[in-house]
């Protein structure tokens, strides 16, 4: 074989071998890292009233080049407690924390436990409820991190169910109208880490419709979907070049932007921080398997405080609020409310509640993400019933929680109740 032909054949082969661009990773360099440590001092150091501490923070320390021991094993020891009631968990929250285990070189304890089989078992069960029901247990974000554990510690599954699971048709149906970033970007991850061990025409179909989906999305200052939900994006984006091409992702400008977040109190909460920072370190879930586990000593030591919202609240807005019982349409209420410039959905719902507590009365619960609305109007959300107090702005269903929406003067608010 002559030269030229032999080069040509190695010139075809690479064509076909290799995606057409590399996988644009474009993290934090050495010298920005700095810029990362509030998101590691709120995730540390905040002291959010939060019963539970999410695993995700413990896999976030564990994908970050900066390192603290301390706060390590107190998650770890936090996630182990989670472990012992295990079976209390839902399938999401036992594949969450058993990735945070894997992170942490627990392999041993998730062995010993018998965690895989579990969760094998609640999988399961959400299968069988989509068959018989036509929606899964929970949702399909949790089956998105029940197919990621499964595939990385090497569960059983079957990939033409998997491929079935994510297509099109049923998350059209189990998300409905309204798109979801962080669900989409977590199946892309989990298919993906699916198709590279048995790689599936069907898989690969499903992955090209989510990242289409996920790319429509983006906003002009780079976000994607919202600017909580933009870091799982980043990561689905990471390990899908192959799915789109260059021009359709300005990956630096989407670092930039998050980047300018973290001084404003953006990620304040512990979990917002913890949903950022692997992407921002050029992470994924996937690499979760691939973290050291050699013994090394501290070689940062955090000292900033978490940040805060610069916001100044000198300024009043004006807004107005309204109630909706959208299932059997008899409440409808609604209130013009004045409150700070800066202010979080929340503060609007406790303004309009003490102009009447009888119209605008509401519960909540602490969860990772803030407060979660339990019920307005006396009315409450029922999992049973499969229904939620939806937040809308505008008109807008909103992907934040009422603790991290921060509304704007004239904004038309709601609280619906809804069924998903």
């Amino acid at each position: 074989m002559r030269v030229s032909q032999w080069l040509s054949l190695v010139g075809f082969l690479l064509f076909f071998l290799f995606p057409a661009h590399l996988c644009e990773i474009c993290a934090v360099n050495d010298e920005e890292q700095a810029s990362l440590a509030p998101l590691m001092a709120t995730m540390i150091r905040s002291k959010q009233p939060f019963p539970e501490v999410d695993p995700s923070i413990l896999i976030a320390l564990r994908l970050s080049k900066q390192y603290d021991q301390n706060a390590e094993e107190t998650f770890l020891n936090k996630v182990l407690q989670k472990i012992m009631q295990r079976e209390t968990l839902t399938s999401g929250q036992l594949a969450l924390n058993i990735l945070a285990l894997t992170a942490a070189c627990q392999k041993e304890d998730v062995q010993s436990n018998n965690l895989v089989k579990i969760l094998e078992e609640k999988f399961q069960e959400e299968i069988d409820s989509i068959d018989t029901s036509g929606h899964p247990l929970t949702n399909h974000y949790q089956l998105g991190l029940d197919v990621l554990a499964l595939c990385l510690l090497n569960g059983t599954y079957s990939t033409s169910k998997i491929a079935k699971l994510f297509s099109a048709e049923q998350m059209k149906n189990s998300i409905g109208g309204q798109f979801s970033v962080d669900t989409g970007a977590l199946a892309v991850l989990a298919m993906t880490c699916v198709n590279r061990q048995n790689p599936d025409e069907m898989i690969r179909s499903n992955i090209l419709w989510l990242v289409e989906k996920i790319l429509k999305e983006k906003k002009q200052d780079g976000t994607i979907g919202n600017i909580y939900s933009t870091g799982e994006a980043m990561q689905a984006l990471f390990v899908t070049p192959e799915y789109y091409k260059e021009t359709d992702w300005d990956c630096s400008k989407t670092l930039k932007t998050v980047l300018s977040q973290i001084p404003q109190g953006t990620f304040r909460l512990p979990i917002a921080a913890a949903q950022v920072l692997p992407a921002l370190e050029g992470k994924t879930y996937l690499d979760i398997t691939r973290v050291s586990c050699q013994s090394t000593p501290g070689h940062l030591s955090i000292t900033p405080k978490p940040t805060e919202p610069t916001h100044q609240f000198y300024e009043s807005i004006s807004v107005t609020y309204r109630v909706v019982d959208s299932i059997n349409n008899n409440i409808n209420e609604s209130t013009i409310v004045s409150v700070p410039k800066g202010s979080v959905f929340l503060k609007v719902m406790e303004a309009a509640q003490t102009k009447s507590k009888t119209k605008f009365g509401f519960t909540t619960k602490s969860e990772q993400w803030g407060e979660y609305i339990t019920s307005v109007h006396g009315i409450k959300a029922s999992s049973e019933n499969r229904t939620y107090w939806q937040l809308l702005s505008n008109g807008q269903p909103l992907s934040q929680g009422a603790e991290s929406f921060v509304v704007s003067d004239g904004d038309h608010l709601e609280v619906r109740l809804s069924r998903y």
